[in-house]
């Protein structure tokens, strides 16, 4: 007889929490397949900036993984026979399952085209945020004064450029740090109040900030692409109904509408009948509905937890210089406060799972 068997796709954050609830979850295998370690969003702009280290910003949820009992196997997905309900892997592996759970975030939506001959750094994966720190301390450790172009006026974009001026500063170097926001603007959801009060903190950044019509600078070093974030490609390849660049299509019990053995959370999920924003809140606050049904399927029982997304969440933007700004809905506050407020939330968030 075959065993009950789980597949969590992808270390999110609902699959953070399905690992600590191991133990409430009956099956006879549980793996977790996933290409590396889980970064947390929430301070992937503070690794940027110097302040935080990569291992504060990472979990290794293999490790995570076995210590709850379970099986870890680091891979992609690339395809999957829901008919036979069967996974199949990047390194040539099918896995099959009883139950499937997709929680692989987002990836950046690319500008088209790319401008020519510059370095071009997404915002996503968040290894890539690494790997421009370490080239642009080196670079400002041989003294060099960098032209760096940061596309994008959303949350990220603001926070990418924000820590760029702290990176610059922490190593003492000459940066010109533009901000292109696109034809909707600098922060387009915010309050009137919050973008004027960023404006002037942009301005004692010395960040320019410059409409998208304007094109990157030719003599620009590094552009970093802070464009929105979809949903991996490989969602769309999976047979199952799914919303363009949204996710996969599921109900208020986060299932496949088509095939209720596949769940998923968090930024690959599209919620039928909304239009979340791209926020790591709706993953954290998915997880208990996750484990609910996944728990109830389990056991012979119609999945009845249901996420309701309340219609304001909380962000906090980390500004790089020891303020933060926080915006709910058409409510904002920003300084020292708001910083200290996000990490406490994110030293909360990590610590459960250290």
């Amino acid at each position: 007889m075959t065993r009950r068997t789980l597949l969590l796709i992808g270390a999110g954050h609902a699959h953070l929490h399905l690992l600590r609830h191991r133990h409430r979850l009956p099956v006879e295998r549980l793996v977790l397949v996933d290409p590396g370690g889980f970064w947390y969003s929430g301070l992937a702009t503070g690794m940027l900036g110097g302040r935080c280290s990569p291992e504060a910003d990472r979990i290794d949820p293999a490790a995570l993984a076995r210590r709850q009992g379970a099986d870890a196997c680091r891979a992609r997905l690339v395809g999957l026979d829901a008919r036979q309900r069967q996974a199949h892997l990047d390194d040539g592996r099918t896995l099959d399952y009883t139950l499937l759970s997709l929680n692989i975030g987002s990836s950046v939506r690319y500008p088209t085209p790319l401008p020519d001959g510059l370095e071009c750094w997404p915002v996503k994966p968040i290894p890539c945020l690494l790997a421009l720190r370490l080239r642009l301390a080196r670079d400002f450790s041989l003294g060099k004064t960098l032209r760096l172009v940061v596309l994008g006026g959303g949350a990220g974009g603001v926070e990418v450029a924000c820590n760029l001026r702290a990176l610059a500063r922490w190593h003492g170097a000459t940066a010109e740090i533009i901000l292109l926001t696109g034809h909707s603007g600098l922060l387009s959801q915010a309050p009137p109040g919050a973008v004027a009060w960023l404006r002037q903190r942009l301005e004692v950044l010395d960040i320019q900030v410059r409409p998208h019509a304007q094109a990157a600078p030719a003599d620009a070093d590094h552009l970093i692409i802070a464009t929105g974030l979809i949903a991996p490609a490989v969602i769309e390849r999976l047979g199952l109904p799914a919303r363009a660049e949204r996710g996969l299509v599921v109900t208020e019990t986060l299932q496949s509408p088509a095939t209720p053995e596949v769940f998923a959370a968090g930024d690959c999920a599209a919620l039928d009948g909304y239009r979340l924003p791209r926020l790591g809140v709706h993953g954290v606050r998915q997880a208990p509905v996750l484990l609910a049904n996944l728990v109830a399927s389990l056991t012979g029982k119609a999945p009845s937890a249901r996420y309701l997304p309340r219609r304001y969440a909380l962000s906090i933007l980390d500004l790089g210089d020891g303020q933060g700004l926080a915006l709910r809905g058409r409510h904002w506050w920003g300084g020292r406060l708001a910083l200290l407020a996000k990490r406490y939330l994110d030293t909360r968030f990590l610590a459960r799972y250290r």
